[in-house]
This record gives C-alpha cells, sequence and structure tokens, in this order.
C-alpha cells in the first residue's frame, strides 16, 4: 500500500510535468466539468481494489486493468478479470448510477429505483457504422438508431454502484451526496441500518454485476424506447438509463458473488 507521502509526492511531480500549481488542484478536481470525469474513471479503480482483495487467495483468478489512450481507435475495457485456467479474459465495464436519478416512484416507474448511465461518450459516426455493419454486429438502421449505445459484445459485465444516484447538483454547481429525508428513511429500510454513516458506509463499500447482455430488450422483454429502432422488441442494444429496481434487482448481483458466474 502506498503511503500517503508517496501519493504527495507523485501528486507534486503530475503538477510539475503538466504545469501545474499544486496548490491549486484541489480546486482544479473541483471543477463542475472535471468532477463526473474524475469519479467516472476513479471509480475504475474502485472496482480494481475491490476485485484485487476478492481474489487475493484465489488460484484461479486475478484482476488487472489496461491502459488505453483514448485518442487511438482500440478499444479496451475498464477492468478485467482473468481465468488461468481456461486462459480467458473478461470485460467489465464500470458504470456509475445517473447522478440524482434515485426515485420512490414515477408515473413509468411505480416502485423505488435507481438509473445505471450507460452509453457511449462519442456517438458512432457514419464511417464507424458503415465497418460496424460490414462486419454484422447489426445493421445500418439498427446503428444509427442506437449511436450513442453499446452492443453487449463490447463487454461481458456492467459492474455499478448506486450511491452517484443520492447525488445532486448544488446552486454553486458542486456535486454533492445529500439524499432528501425521505430517501434516506427508505436507504435505511433497504441496508437495515439506523445509522446514516453506516448507510453511506455501505453505499460506498456495495457494488452490483450484471451480464451485459441480460440489460437488452431481446434478453428481457422490455422492448426499446428508441423512436427509429427497427426491432424494439428484439433490440440488442443496452439502454443508455436501464432500470436498476431496488426492492427486486433481478439479475443484478452483488459483485461480492462474482465468482458464481465466472466458472
Amino acid at each position: 500500500m502506498t503511503d500517503n507521502t508517496e501519493v504527495i509526492a507523485e501528486l507534486k511531480k503530475y503538477c510539475e510535468e503538466h504545469g501545474l500549481e499544486f496548490s491549486t488542484l484541489a480546486l482544479v478536481l473541483n471543477e463542475p466539468k472535471v468532477v463526473p470525469m474524475v469519479r467516472g474513471i476513479g471509480y475504475e479503480y474502485v472496482v480494481m481494489s475491490f476485485l484485487k482483495d476478492l481474489f487475493k487467495n484465489d488460484d484461479r483468478f486475478f484482476a488487472g486493468k489496461t491502459i488505453v489512450n483514448s485518442q487511438l481507435t482500440v478499444e479496451g475495457s475498464d477492468a478485467e478479470i482473468f481465468d488461468k485456467e481456461k486462459n480467458l479474459t473478461i470485460r467489465l465495464e464500470c458504470k456509475l448510477a445517473a447522478n440524482g436519478s434515485f426515485s420512490l416512484r414515477t408515473r413509468a416507474n411505480d416502485y423505488p429505483h435507481s438509473k445505471i448511465k450507460i452509453m457511449r461518450s462519442r456517438t458512432l459516426g457514419d464511417e464507424v457504422i458503415r465497418r460496424v455493419a460490414e462486419n454484422g454486429e447489426a445493421s445500418i438502421a439498427e446503428l444509427t438508431a442506437h449511436k450513442d449505445s453499446y452492443l453487449p459484445n463490447k463487454f461481458d459485465f456492467v459492474i455499478t454502484n448506486l450511491r452517484n444516484a443520492f447525488y445532486i447538483t448544488t446552486e454553486d454547481d458542486r456535486f454533492k451526496f445529500e439524499p432528501t429525508e425521505e430517501q434516506w428513511e427508505y436507504l435505511k429500510k433497504f441496508f437495515n441500518s439506523n445509522s446514516r454513516d453506516e448507510v453511506d458506509n455501505l453505499l460506498k463499500h456495495n457494488h452490483f454485476y450484471i451480464k451485459s447482455q441480460h440489460l437488452t430488450p431481446k434478453y428481457n422483454n422490455v422492448a426499446c424506447n428508441r423512436r427509429n429502432c427497427p426491432n424494439p422488441k428484439t433490440c440488442n442494444f443496452i439502454p443508455n438509463y436501464p432500470i436498476f429496481k431496488m426492492s427486486d434487482p433481478m439479475n443484478w448481483k452483488n459483485l461480492k458473488d462474482i465468482r458464481s458466474d465466472l466458472v
């Protein structure tokens, strides 16, 4: 484990290399444009740490991460699990719940739920659509209707954390974890605890996973709501904001149990 002295030294070195002032680094990290990116990428390392600890005494599986230059066309995974017995790489996509998405009920979903944000940061261009269609992954019509959506063959599992669903944006554009009183009461029942500190800690350290194909309309019998989708009932694209039903997560499982879906 790296101690704080080494971390501070690395941060100072980083600032020197990039011409930044170390004294303003905290301000930079709290910029409204920066926070979502830091939290999203930072979550990948949270998952990596969790999995490394989960498999630390495992002879078959171990976790890793491939750093990919975002400027290149090479697609990489947010995190990976390696199966030494099968010589297989299991690809993981780490996605936080959508900011402020928790609701006790809505007109469309009359039960407590959160939304998980799973969408491309860059939409597919016409040339990429043509190339993917030629590979037989989907038709041009399907790809055009889902330019910012993933096909389930891009990764094997999606990993999420629900805490972000209770974030708000303050009047000064700061992101802050701040459940309402009604939401706190629900969370206490959900985690069977009367302590807000304990509930917050459980939110931070309980992660959930699902097989990517289980999110698609083709698998779960929920019709695609894209207006131009040519096959809404058999659509094979992952929705941008799939619902996480709190009382009955269905195919979502706790990340600590992922080994059972790997063997």
